[in-house]
């Protein structure tokens, strides 16, 4: 015969094991890829820290909807989904960068929970973490040991896109460039998508973030600045 007590612990447990698969928490090191699971025929509710803007990779392949300014409701229009979603917090700056697939073990609910990435967070040896320097940039903030040099160097050139720098911020090993980008199809809607533009720089290491004020440019705004952090 099973006691109260062994099925209060049995109910307790599997109260906890639902729970674990319907939601899912993340710690965001403001680095790697967030993993956002999907599956067709379901809806996931993606709860960030703060009010956001998000900029897709391929939007026609998923729905997306708002609930309230730090929920995203996704929700697939095919079965296999392998996407990019980018998203930018309107209160920090920060550039939120996450992998959408239907590859990943479903579960309706993530919640996304960031560190505190204020004017001084900082990596391992003093400099700023790759959030702290895009906010700083974006903020005008210039963080200790960086020199700040003026500069109207081509990036791209490359039909949609123009991109021109217009400063570069320097420290050893670390760098941010302040640019502007310009549509070449001004009566058109375009799109700024940062995992389709790919500006390498190799004296300043290997980009690690893109972030940009608007991510569309078009007829009534055909530019907009953005900025790019680069390490070694």
């Amino acid at each position: 015969m099973i006691s109260d007590s062994t099925r209060g612990v049995a109910a307790s447990m599997l109260a906890a094991t639902l729970a674990s698969v319907q939601a899912a928490g993340i710690e965001w090191d403001g680095t790697s890829y967030l993993r956002v699971p999907v599956k067709l025929g379901a809806d996931t509710r993606l709860v960030m820290p703060e009010p956001f803007d998000d900029v897709w990779e391929h939007d026609d392949e998923i729905s997306a909807s708002l609930l309230d300014a730090r929920t995203l409701i996704i929700r697939p229009r095919i079965a296999r989904i392998e996407q990019r979603l980018t998203l930018r917090g309107r209160d920090s700056g920060t550039l939120y960068l996450a992998r959408v697939s239907s590859s990943l073990p479903y579960t309706p609910l993530v919640t996304v929970h960031a560190p505190n990435f204020g004017r001084g967070a900082t990596e391992l040896g003093g400099r700023p973490s790759v959030p702290a320097l895009l906010r700083a940039m974006m903020l005008g903030a210039v963080p200790p040991g960086f020199r700040v040099e003026k500069t109207s160097r081509v990036l791209l050139d490359q039909p949609p896109y123009k991109v021109v720098a217009e400063q570069l911020w320097q420290s050893f090993g670390q760098a941010g460039v302040i640019a502007r980008i310009t549509s070449t199809l001004p009566q058109r809607t375009i799109p700024i998508v940062p995992a389709n533009i790919q500006i390498q720089i190799p004296q300043l290491g290997a980009l690690r973030a893109f972030a940009a004020d608007d991510y569309e440019l078009g007829p009534e705004q055909t530019s907009s600045r953005v900025y790019l952090v680069y390490g070694r």
